[in-house]
């Protein structure tokens, strides 16, 4: 059932958004604060369904950030921009990225922030620089704690 799908919920409101159909995507917003505790604004930038671990429960995304394909974000998890909405600071994520609960991905202030294709973050982990090496990154502030073999 749709309802209890928060990231079909998400990604049909950054569908709305992109068409114009702003109070749908504000409504489905709400929907997802409501039920979820989760911050999934329809301004952010969705290359495809995104996985979000226990229903999504306290994710806070900023409206500044994009995800790439098979991305995997768990409980708890805030992407934000040191920015405010609609600047050109961003948070781009890759494809195939997996995020740990609790852990934590910040922008500089007024800039933008990049994690590779291929990269699984710990949780409670703090990222505050851009990741361009695929691998297992953990700690705060995150570092590379295995590299990646053979990546797609």
């Amino acid at each position: 059932m749709l309802l209890t799908q928060p990231n079909r919920l998400w990604l049909l409101s950054t569908r709305y958004h992109r068409e114009g159909k702003h109070r749908r995507a504000r409504l489905i917003k709400a929907y997802l604060f409501l039920f979820f505790r989760a911050v999934l604004p329809p301004e952010a930038v969705l290359a495809g369904l995104p996985a979000l671990g226990h229903f999504a429960m306290n994710i806070v995304v900023h409206p500044n950030v994009s995800l790439g394909r098979e991305v995997v974000l768990w409980h708890g998890v805030t992407l934000s921009v040191s920015d405010s909405p609609g600047t050109t600071s961003r948070l781009t994520i890759g494809d195939r990225v997996e995020i740990g609960a609790g852990a934590v991905v910040i922008t500089p202030l007024r800039g933008s922030l990049f994690i590779c294709n291929d990269v699984r973050i710990g949780a409670n982990s703090v990222v505050t620089r851009s990741i361009t090496e695929p691998g297992t990154y953990a700690g705060a502030p995150a570092v590379l704690v295995k590299r990646l073999e053979g990546c797609k």
